[in-house]
């Protein structure tokens, strides 16, 4: 009888002919040094003086996906542009920090916020041509969200695993420092036209899987803003983009999934590495840590399938992140529950506590598994995908 319903179960399921995994992580704001301080090569300075290896060492245990992105949320330049004195913060990282980065394997980059002009143009014109320089140095990157004209609005494209993948990326903002013909610029959400050159770009890109990185939401409210969920789907609804990546209000705000589209919003992942942000560890719970997220897709044919989206939080994020223990994790994240069910209803992601060693939610979304989200799926549930041998 067993064996009668093996093979019944084995003809049922669908086989993911030549099949290709992809993994993406990606996490929130990113910055290497404290308003209008002078950045150093190899080191930080706060509270002490800290080695970049230092800071980085257990993020860089994270870095295991195909796309692995940040959010840029600073000049990236060895020299001062033009300070904007107006400003109450002004960030500039060294170019040798965000080397640093890539080395550990970030290879995506969000880089339209409201700090990517705080140094104006000059300060743009020297961020992009960082990104642009190591592009070129064996190591294809995606960034996206600056340049010149329609350049600033289009995505970037490149090939992981033979699966192309495009991201853009927009940022609130008044319009000040839009791109023109000659000038390096930065697309904006709300400038009348830009989010929708942004998103005719990702609609018509010839990639099989498609993000967009999007800078907005008043800062230290983990509610949506009011008509934030809306703008947000027209990414989904209207592009076809597959995730989109949310940052800038410093904390944490809810996740949506629509297993039916293959897509996923993380509306605000809050900080991950923010030496230019205040201490959160003493904030009260849901205001106390950023968000690393991943997203396990299987690729058939050019066909993106969302299989399963990893929840991961980070104390410590104003200077050298951490794991929470598994206690704080777990009430962590049953607050992110709660605020995704309260912020997005139905379609709300609801994550499982895994892995006590190093604490993260994990949500799953079916199979055939591809291998990677089959090793973590199969932990927390039941099922012939998981029962059986794999089919791909």
């Amino acid at each position: 009888m067993a064996r009668a319903c093996l093979t019944t179960c084995l003809l049922a399921l669908p086989i993911a002919s030549a099949a290709q995994e992809l993994v993406l992580t990606f996490g929130g704001d990113v910055n290497f040094a404290r308003s209008r301080q002078a950045p150093f090569t190899n080191r930080v300075s706060k509270f002490g003086t800290h080695r970049l290896q230092d800071l980085t060492e257990v993020l860089a245990e994270e870095w295991n996906g195909d796309i692995n992105f940040v959010n840029a949320e600073t000049v990236v330049a060895e020299r001062d542009g033009s300070p904007q004195y107006g400003k109450a913060f002004v960030f500039r990282s060294h170019p040798e920090s965000f080397r640093h980065l890539i080395e550990l394997g970030v290879n995506a980059f969000g880089l339209a916020n409201n700090h990517a002009f705080d140094h104006g143009r000059a300060g743009l014109r020297d961020t992009l041509a960082f990104f642009r320089d190591e592009d070129r140095a064996a190591r294809p990157l995606l960034f996206a969200g600056t340049g010149t004209g329609d350049a600033a609005f289009a995505p970037k494209i490149i090939t992981v695993k033979g699966i192309r993948v495009a991201m853009s990326a927009v940022s609130f903002g008044s319009g000040t420092y839009a791109p023109t013909d000659a000038e390096v610029g930065m697309a904006y959400l709300f400038v009348p036209g830009q989010y929708q050159k942004v998103l005719d770009g990702l609609r018509t890109a010839e990639a099989d899987l498609k993000l967009l990185s999007v800078h907005y939401g008043t800062e230290n409210y983990t509610a949506l803003n009011s008509g934030q969920a809306a703008l947000y789907r027209r990414a989904v609804d209207e592009a076809g983009v597959h995730l989109v990546i949310g940052h800038h209000p410093h904390v944490v705000r809810g996740v949506e999934v629509m297993p039916d589209r293959n897509a996923a919003i993380f509306y605000s992942l809050g900080n991950l590495l923010f030496i230019g942000g205040a201490e959160k560890d003493s904030a009260g719970l849901g205001l106390d840590y950023g968000l690393l997220g991943r997203a396990y897709f299987s690729v058939v044919k050019g066909k993106p399938m969302l299989q399963a989206l990893e929840a991961v939080p980070f104390k410590g994020v104003h200077l050298k992140p951490r794991r929470p223990g598994a206690d704080r994790a777990r009430a962590t994240l049953a607050h992110l529950n709660a605020l995704s069910g309260r912020s997005l209803g139905a379609n709300a992601a609801r994550f499982a506590l895994t892995r006590p060693d190093a604490p993260r939610g994990l949500a799953c979304y079916g199979g055939p598994y591809a291998p990677r989200a089959k090793a973590a799926c199969c932990k927390i549930e039941r099922s012939l995908h998981c029962d059986l041998p794999d089919l791909m």
